[in-house]
């Protein structure tokens, strides 16, 4: 009578060991593939791969930009030190939630303390959470973005168990970056060129009759800007918060945050979200959400204002 248990258990030994080389087997190829994609990765520093974080990370500028699109394609750097005589880099991108700026600020300040940092304030609510992708690739190199991936997922630990996830869906933009590397935007900025279209006009026009739904505030954006505001003030960096123009006036999801975390810390708050100058203007606007470049350079003129004068009473 025992023959059959030991027939089963043995048959559930060779699943087992089947299931252990399967695994040990996609952990070597996966380990493979991402020490070839890491080296490339490492080696880049533009393209569209997210590789541009490596130029942030490695640059000795006095002043940098930091937010998602509106900061990418709203602030000339140019004219920032042309105005404060401090050299300048916009680190902006799209999609780029608080969580990525902390991320971003965290490697760069292992080997430069920049003396300004402008932060452009995005919504901080759950919509921009795809825009730690671009963190994974440094999830085995530092203990900072390692530890800002396992807050936010539970299951990152697991995930990262197969080195390959760390470049997850990226193979080739990171090989067309490494092969046909391009260089980094030289100052970061990202103008936007056109007008916004007629059909996107009638369209906002029409939406502004409706009521807008009010969306949840992400609590691990929240924690993230708290521990960003955290960083500056141990390593004595001016920081500002703005928010640039949009098309129509409007304020980010999560302001009254902004706001209490701007007072708590004393931090510089500059709204032009309701800039009249801007507000409903399609020539100064590629979109939406986006002011094209004359829109651009000609808020970045009125900002550099308001930054020099803050910027000489923090001295």
């Amino acid at each position: 009578m025992a023959r059959p248990s030991y027939i089963f258990n043995s048959s559930i030994k060779k699943v087992a060991l089947k299931a252990i080389a399967f695994l040990a087997l996609s952990w070597i190829i996966s380990s493979s593939f991402y020490y070839g994609l890491n080296y490339m990765y490492m080696k880049s520093y533009g393209g569209n791969s997210g590789a541009q974080i490596n130029h942030i990370i490695r640059t000795k500028y006095d002043a940098y930009i930091f937010g998602a699109s509106r900061a990418s394609h709203h602030y000339d750097p140019s004219i920032i030190e042309d105005k404060l005589g401090l050299s300048c880099f916009n680190a902006g991108d799209d999609g780029k939630n608080a969580t990525y700026q902390l991320g971003i600020l965290q490697m760069l300040l292992k080997k430069h303390t920049p003396k300004l940092i402008v932060y452009e304030i995005g919504d901080l609510t759950p919509s921009l959470d795809g825009g730690t992708v671009d963190l994974y690739p440094y999830y085995y190199r530092d203990e900072d973005i390692k530890n800002i991936l396992e807050t936010r997922d539970k299951w990152a630990v697991v995930k990262f168990v197969f080195p390959l996830y760390a470049y997850n869906r990226k193979f080739l933009t990171i090989s067309k970056g490494f092969f046909k590397s391009s260089q980094p935007y030289e100052t970061g900025f990202r103008p936007l060129v056109g007008e916004m279209h007629q059909g996107e006009i009638i369209r906002i026009s029409e939406s502004l009759r409706q009521s807008s739904s009010i969306q949840d505030v992400d609590p691990y954006a929240v924690a993230s800007l708290r521990s960003f505001v955290h960083e500056c003030r141990e390593r004595g960096i001016d920081l500002i918060f703005s928010y640039s123009p949009s098309y129509v006036p409007s304020e980010p999801t999560g302001m009254d945050v902004v706001r209490l975390i701007a007072m708590d810390s004393d931090i510089p708050l500059v709204l032009n979200g309701e800039n009249n100058q801007f507000n409903l203007n399609p020539k100064l606007f590629k979109d939406a959400g986006h002011l094209n470049a004359n829109g651009a350079r000609l808020f970045t003129q009125l900002f550099v204002d308001s930054l020099a004068v803050i910027h000489e009473r923090a001295r």
